[in-house]
């Protein structure tokens, strides 16, 4: 069931920036991929949440235990005292759960979730869908980033966490989530895992004479109406620090191949679409770009790497 937050009630339709469906489930696999990378972050996080957890909500087995996860954080559903031993984790802009089935499994602690989307569609999904749900409760949300606050206020253990997010927020929405992390009003212990955004760092081998305009109208187009687009990670992380926050980026790229070659094409299609949405003018050469990279992506020579940050939050001591 997906409830709503009290700033939504008075809204029928919080969509305004409304993302596929079927897009988040096509890039699923190469977001997990990617994720692999980051295990220093998840390695760091759980240090310190072991260290703000009471021993009773640590879990017991390897991080990528699903079994034992799903045995041991079951005591989160017992009742307030349990849960308060739980790391509250809330997923800013969950989608279809994909951030929830990559990263439940690799906390070794007690763990309740939140699920936080403007999208009620994609939360829907994500409720029908056995793989994306986590150990322990989790409650899905209706509304905006500016709910976040109400849900990280308190003291206790939280997690605040998000994927492929960061680069469609705009500075006054990334200033809210900062401060739901690490600002004055903020719990004691929130920490926060913020992954997969865009670098705006594209490689695509072999090259061809127009990627240079097409990557200059897609990278004005994530940048409009104010959005931080590619700029997005370096900005959280210094809003971050700014409040004192200790942070970490560490390198998520996509590095696709023929392996992937439905979603190379989906990505390509999308990025030349968005490109033309920018600037018109550009239809004929994006067409004739498209055409081109699908010869080669048929005949196996296609390569695609996609620049992503994670950004780990810890309170600073």
């Amino acid at each position: 069931m997906v409830t709503r937050s009290a700033g939504s009630q008075d809204s029928d339709r919080m969509v305004t920036r409304p993302v596929p469906a079927d897009w988040l489930g096509q890039r699923r696999r190469a977001d997990h991929h990617a994720r692999e990378k980051a295990t220093p972050l998840i390695e760091t996080l759980l240090m310190r949440l072991h260290e703000l957890l009471p021993a009773s909500a640590e879990q017991p087995g390897a991080a990528s235990d699903g079994a034992a996860a799903q045995e041991s954080a079951s005591a989160s559903d017992s009742g307030p005292a349990a849960a308060a031993a739980a790391v509250h984790v809330i997923d800013v802009g969950a989608g279809t759960g994909s951030n929830q089935a990559w990263l439940a499994p690799r906390l070794a602690v007690a763990q309740r979730w939140t699920l936080l989307d403007h999208d009620a569609d994609l939360l829907e999904v994500a409720a029908e869908d056995p793989s994306a749900a986590g150990p322990g409760e989790t409650t899905r949300v209706l509304g905006t980033i500016e709910d976040l606050p109400s849900l990280t206020h308190g003291a206790e253990i939280q997690l605040v966490t998000c994927s492929a997010l960061l680069d469609l927020l705009r500075p006054s929405e990334a200033e809210v989530l900062a401060d739901a992390i690490a600002g004055p009003e903020a719990g004691a212990h929130v920490t926060a895992l913020l992954s997969l955004t865009v670098t705006g760092q594209v490689e695509i081998a072999p090259g061809h004479p127009s990627d240079a305009v097409i990557t200059e109208a897609f990278d004005a187009h994530q940048r409009r109406d104010g959005l931080l687009g590619p700029d997005a990670a370096q900005t959280v992380a210094q809003l971050l620090r700014d409040r004192g926050a200790e942070v970490t980026l560490s390198a998520t790229d996509w590095a696709l191949d023929s392996t992937e070659a439905a979603l190379i094409q989906r990505y390509l299609g999308d990025r030349a679409a968005v490109a033309v949405e920018h600037d018109p003018s550009l239809a004929g050469l994006a067409q004739e770009w498209v055409s081109a990279r699908e010869a080669q992506l048929s005949a196996g020579e296609l390569r695609v790497h996609v620049g992503h940050l994670d950004l780990l939050s810890l309170p600073g001591t």
